[in-house]
């Protein structure tokens, strides 16, 4: 394979500029002209061999249709001087091919020779711009002073202390605290707690509580269950909700799973805290606030109760005759 290169450098040296070269298959091609291919592209030796015997029979044929009409002399000389020209280029066309063995060393030789004109003008260019700084824009700069006391730090005891103290408070986490001082915590967390629930307005209904853990916990029976706790000791700090729990449940409709969605949970877990930090007796206000929902649903469940005891097995003997969501049901039975 040779590249376009040297198929330029023989069509300017060896074909000339004709017109156009007949290929193998009979289809015309465009003389070469222009600069090399910067990119390499290869081509056949062979179709370098074919441009050039289809070139000399081209010449010889029009050498045979212009012979007749010219005189003998003339005839002579320009069959000298075909036969002449045709073996000079075969001759370069053998000259190339056994160049060509050694094509591949020439253009690591050019591919070697451009990497270092490249490089020596990066030489040349970070010179002049180095030089332009010297003279533009370092005139005016200045060392600043230097730090000796952090340096004599580093040098002499392989550390620099003198970094705030903020950069470490917010990059390496705070040790964790021991098992000792976590018991210690919740104890104390424990009457904070206690203390709280003797100094708050607490409903009756609220009366069935455990504290343990830092935590305290009030169920109210067939209704919910929530868990409180305290982020510190001060009295204006409000009550945290942990987890709600209700326990309104309907074993038919249900299977005994939960009759609240998560997300209704959710809802209602940001509801109640949002009134802990407002109210002036929150545990009243959370009692109330659970309390009517469990009421709703449980006027809910015996709703559907009622509607399903009708389906299956009473009929007209029930009926259910005015039913408001959350608010009221009305059933009459035995009609």
């Amino acid at each position: 394979m040779l590249k376009t290169e040297l198929l330029q450098d023989y069509a300017c040296y060896v074909v000339g500029n004709e017109p156009a070269i007949k290929s193998s298959t009979g289809a015309k091609m465009a003389p070469i002209e222009g600069p090399p291919d910067p990119g390499g592209t290869k081509i056949n030796l062979s179709m370098l061999i074919d441009f050039l015997l289809q070139k000399t029979y081209h010449d010889l044929t029009v050498l045979s249709e212009l012979l007749p009409r010219k005189s003998d002399i003339e005839r002579k000389i320009e069959i000298v001087q075909f036969a002449s020209r045709t073996r000079q280029q075969f001759v370069r066309l053998l000259a190339l091919v056994k160049w060509a063995a050694s094509a591949d060393r020439v253009d690591k030789c050019q591919a070697i020779s451009t990497i270092l004109d490249k490089q020596s003008m990066l030489f040349v260019d970070t010179a002049d711009m180095l030089a332009r700084m010297s003279r533009e824009t370092l005139v005016k700069a200045r060392l600043p002073t230097f730090c000796l006391p952090a340096a004599v730090d580093v040098l002499t005891g392989g550390t620099y202390p003198r970094l705030p103290t903020c950069i470490r408070d917010k990059i390496v986490p705070p040790d964790p605290i021991t098992a000792v001082e976590k018991t210690k915590t919740l104890q104390r967390l424990n009457q904070v707690i206690q203390h709280r629930l003797v100094t708050s307005e607490l409903p009756p209904e609220m009366g069935d509580m455990a504290i343990a853990d830092g935590r305290v916990k009030f169920r109210v029976e067939h209704e919910f269950e929530v868990m409180l706790t305290l982020m510190g000791d001060e009295a204006s700090i409000p009550w945290r909700v942990l987890s709600i729990d209700f326990l309104v449940q309907d074993m038919e409709s249900g299977d005994g799973k939960s009759l609240v969605h998560a997300l209704q949970v959710q809802y209602i877990h940001q509801l109640v805290q949002s009134r802990l930090f407002a109210e002036e007796s929150p545990l009243v206000d959370l009692y109330k606030c659970l309390h009517s929902f469990c009421l709703s649903l449980q006027l809910q469940v015996l709703h559907f109760q009622a509607k399903q005891l009708i389906t299956e097995r009473w009929g007209d003997n029930v009926r259910v005759e005015e039913y408001a969501v959350g608010k009221k049901l009305v059933i009459s039975y035995w009609r």
